[in-house]
């Protein structure tokens, strides 16, 4: 990870806080609507039942460390607790509600100042959570839009600035708990452009770690994927091809990302 990891993102916390809002609520009109069993698109073996199970013990988890301003990982145990969900459909979806209403209170109601344990180095604890909350459900919401309808998004609706920062979040942050995972046997370079805003990122991956950043990458003509900021987003998180994009280069940083970035 570079050091641009606790840089100050473009997008401030009260339009991303309103994110986690309208879209846990749109997942949950959603999954009220649709039969909980239809199988996610983009997440193998789960259901719409076990991506609302998720996302509700995901905000319990996240409204404990805010709430508590935790500076450790609560323990497996307490992770465990977290998930004693019973799994019938009414049930689920009322402990999602309630939880999504908690985290959006917590995070609301968080001090300036708040300083609490993140799964990557933070510049400010607040603004990092509430960032976290704002792309895991605007990603999940897509993925339950996908269960619903039966076919996958292009995203091309999603707000370019919103979705730009989810790009820059999974590159500079989220990717970093793939470290051990992304290798390849020779030096390759993933560059990313996303045209809607005019914003680039690159991976750069080997033998050895990996490397993130931010701009137009240095060095050998690298594999890079041009497309609107939504239709990246939801590659990095592989609930997409590039089918639709544009890619120049061998592509072979996109397969080892591919392959070893799965969520």
């Amino acid at each position: 990870m570079t050091d641009d990891a606790v840089a100050t993102p473009g997008v401030g916390s009260e339009r991303l806080l309103q994110v986690v809002q309208d879209e846990g609520r749109a997942v949950l009109q959603l999954a009220a609507q649709t039969d909980l069993v239809r199988a996610v698109p983009g997440c193998p073996g789960w259901t719409i039942a076990d991506l609302v199970a998720h996302l509700g013990s995901v905000y319990r988890w996240v409204g404990l460390i805010v709430g508590e301003r935790r500076n450790e990982r609560p323990s497996p145990q307490e992770r465990a607790a977290l998930d004693g969900v019973e799994r019938r459909d009414q049930a689920l979806l009322t402990a999602l509600m309630m939880a999504h209403t908690q985290v959006v209170e917590v995070l609301r109601s968080a001090s300036a100042d708040l300083d609490c344990w993140s799964m990557w180095p933070a510049a400010n604890s607040r603004h990092y959570w509430i960032r976290r909350q704002a792309h895991e459900t605007l990603v999940h919401r897509i993925d339950v839009q996908n269960a619903a309808s039966g076919e996958i998004a292009a995203c091309a609706d999603v707000d370019p600035t919103i979705a730009a920062d989810g790009v820059d979040e999974m590159v500079i942050g989220f990717a970093n708990r793939y470290r051990d995972r992304l290798r390849a046997p020779s030096p390759c370079t993933l560059s990313l452009h996303a045209t809607d805003v005019d914003r680039r990122w690159w991976v750069r991956l080997g033998p050895a770690e990996p490397e993130f950043g931010r701009g137009p990458v240095d060095g050998p003509a690298p594999t890079e994927i041009r497309g609107r900021s939504g239709e990246l987003l939801l590659l990095l998180w592989n609930r997409r091809t590039w089918d639709g994009m544009k890619m120049t280069g061998d592509g072979d940083a996109l397969q080892v990302w591919r392959y070893a970035a799965r969520l």
